[in-house]
C-alpha cells in the first residue's frame, strides 16, 4: 500500500514540465519598437564615432519572471545602462537597456546579445571617414566625445582655433561638409566641400569664439553626421587699476581738499567703484567732522568704457574735510578686485582760532571764541584787555588753568576738537572804558592768540 502510493507520487512529479523565462527583445528608436530575432543590424558608423543603441526586453508571460542574464560579446560593443540582475518583471512588465558601439579601422563587426531565452546577432559596418583634429595648447587632439574648450575669452574679442580633417585611411575621401552651430562660434575661411583627400593629406580650418555675453557659451562643430561639443566662456574685460589723487593744499585741520581717482588705462567696460576715507586718531577719539561731500566715509564712483577718471555723479572729484582732529587720514578707491591706498598725517597743532566777538552786559563783560584743538589738550587761558588809546587795562593780563573744563567738554563732544569758548569778566567802573582785548589758548603744541578785537 505505502510502496504504490510512492510509486504514483513519482510518476506524477515526472509529468510536471520545467517553468521557464519567456522575454521577447526590440529595438527601440523613439517611440517604435521593432521585434529583434535572430540577427539585428545597427548600419553604419564613421571610425572612431559612438553608435548608441537602445533595445527592451519585455515579460511576455502572464506572471512574473526573474532575469538573470544580459550579455553582449564583441569587439567594440559594450552595454549601458543595464539593469543590476536578477531582476524581476511583472506580467508584460519591460526593461530598456543600450549598447554602445566605438571602433576605429573599418570594417564589419559583430556581436552576440544573449538575455534568458533570447539569442541575437547584432551587426554594424564601420566606414572609412576622416579624422578630425584640433591643436591645442597640449598638442593635436582627435575629436572624440570629450569638449573642445575655447576657453575664457573677453567680451568683445575672439579666440581661434584650428582644425583638420586628416585621410588616416588607405583610400581616397571627400572631404564632407562642415558647418558650425551656436551663434557665438563661427567658421573661418571655408572647406572645398567634395574635394577628394588621398591618403595622408588633410584639409585645414579655424573656427572662432566671440562671446556675446558673460558666462558660459556653447556650439557644436558639424562635419557630416558627425556633431562635436563645443564650449567657452565669456568674461567682462578686465578693468584698469584704480589710483588715488589727493589735492590738500596744507596737511592740517579745518581744510577741504578733493580726491580724484585715477585709472591706469582707459576702461573698456562699465563699472562701479568704491571710495573711502578712513580716520586713525592720534589721540584716540572720533571725529564725525572728517567726512567726504557726500555725506559719511564712502563715495560710489563709476567707470564708461574710454575713461581714465571715475566720476562721483557729474563730477570728477570728491571733496573733503579733513575735520578738527590730529590723527591719520586713509583714503582708498577700489574698483573690483585692485585697490590703491594714500594717506595723509594731520599732526598736532597749536589751537585753530576762527572767531572771537565781545559784547558788554550787565554783569560785565562777555567773550567768545570760536575754533579747535586738534590735541584736544587745551588748558591754558590769558586775557587782556585794553582802553579806547590801546592801553593796556588794570590789572594788566589775566591767566587761568581751563585744563579739566576742557578735558570734561571734549570728553561729551561729538563735534571733533571743535569749541566754543564763552567767558564772563565782571567789570569794576566804567565798562564802556574798555575797548578791545586779545586771548591766548594754550595746548600741548603751543600758544595761539586771538587778533586784538574791539567791542
Amino acid at each position: 500500500m505505502n510502496s504504490r502510493w510512492c510509486c504514483g507520487l513519482l510518476l506524477s512529479l515526472g509529468l510536471v514540465a520545467p517553468v521557464r523565462a519567456q522575454f521577447t527583445l526590440t529595438a527601440v528608436a523613439g517611440s517604435v519598437e521593432q521585434p529583434v530575432t535572430g540577427r539585428y543590424d545597427l548600419g553604419a558608423v564613421a571610425g572612431g564615432d559612438l553608435a548608441t543603441s537602445r533595445f527592451r526586453l519585455r515579460n511576455g508571460r502572464n506572471d512574473s519572471a526573474t532575469l538573470t542574464l544580459l550579455t553582449v560579446s564583441g569587439s567594440g560593443f559594450s552595454l549601458a545602462s543595464a539593469p543590476s540582475l536578477p531582476l524581476t518583471l511583472n506580467a508584460q512588465g519591460t526593461v530598456d537597456f543600450s549598447i554602445n558601439f566605438r571602433a576605429s579601422d573599418p570594417g564589419s563587426y559583430s556581436a552576440v546579445l544573449q538575455a534568458d531565452g533570447v539569442s541575437a546577432l547584432l551587426t554594424i559596418a564601420v566606414a572609412p571617414s576622416l579624422t578630425c583634429t584640433v591643436e591645442t595648447a597640449a598638442g593635436k587632439l582627435v575629436l572624440g566625445s570629450a569638449l573642445v574648450e575655447f576657453g575664457n575669452v573677453e567680451l568683445g574679442q575672439s579666440s581661434l582655433l584650428h582644425f583638420a580633417l586628416e585621410n588616416r585611411t588607405s583610400q581616397p575621401l571627400a572631404i564632407p561638409s562642415v558647418g558650425v552651430g551656436g551663434g557665438d562660434f563661427s567658421l573661418s575661411g571655408s572647406l572645398p566641400a567634395g574635394q577628394l583627400l588621398r591618403a595622408g593629406e588633410a584639409s585645414g580650418f579655424d573656427v572662432r569664439f566671440t562671446p556675446s555675453a558673460a558666462g558660459g557659451r556653447s556650439g557644436s562643430l558639424n562635419v557630416s553626421t558627425r556633431n562635436y561639443a563645443l564650449t567657452g566662456s565669456g568674461i567682462l574685460p578686465s578693468l584698469p587699476k584704480p589710483q588715488v589723487r589727493i589735492d590738500l593744499p596744507q596737511t592740517s585741520s579745518a581744510q577741504q581738499g578733493s580726491i580724484t581717482v585715477a585709472l591706469d588705462a582707459p576702461a573698456r567696460s562699465r563699472a562701479t567703484g568704491s571710495l573711502t576715507l578712513d580716520f586713525r586718531p592720534a589721540a584716540g577719539a572720533a571725529d564725525p567732522t572728517i567726512a567726504l561731500a557726500s555725506g559719511g566715509r564712502t563715495a560710489t564712483f563709476t567707470v564708461e568704457p574710454g575713461d581714465l577718471l571715475g566720476r562721483f555723479g557729474g563730477q570728477s572729484a570728491s571733496l573733503f574735510q579733513t575735520g578738527t582732529t590730529a590723527g591719520t587720514l586713509i583714503v582708498t578707491a577700489r574698483l573690483a578686485e585692485a585697490s590703491d591706498q594714500q594717506s595723509i598725517i594731520i599732526a598736532p597743532s597749536i589751537a585753530g582760532l576762527s572767531a572771537a566777538t565781545a559784547a558788554r552786559n550787565a554783569a560785565g563783560i562777555e567773550i567768545r571764541i570760536t575754533g579747535y584743538d586738534n590735541t584736544r589738550t587745551a588748558g591754558g587761558l590769558s586775557f587782556t584787555f585794553f582802553d579806547v588809546g590801546g592801553n593796556p587795562v588794570t590789572p594788566g593780563t589775566l591767566r587761568t588753568d581751563a585744563t579739566e573744563a576742557f578735558a570734561r567738554f571734549f570728553r561729551e563732544s561729538d563735534v571733533g576738537g571743535s569749541f566754543v569758548l564763552r567767558a564772563q569778566f565782571p567789570v569794576s567802573g566804567d565798562a564802556s572804558a574798555v575797548a578791545s582785548f586779545t586771548a591766548e589758548i594754550t595746548n600741548s603744541a603751543g600758544t595761539a592768540t586771538t587778533a586784538q578785537t574791539r567791542f
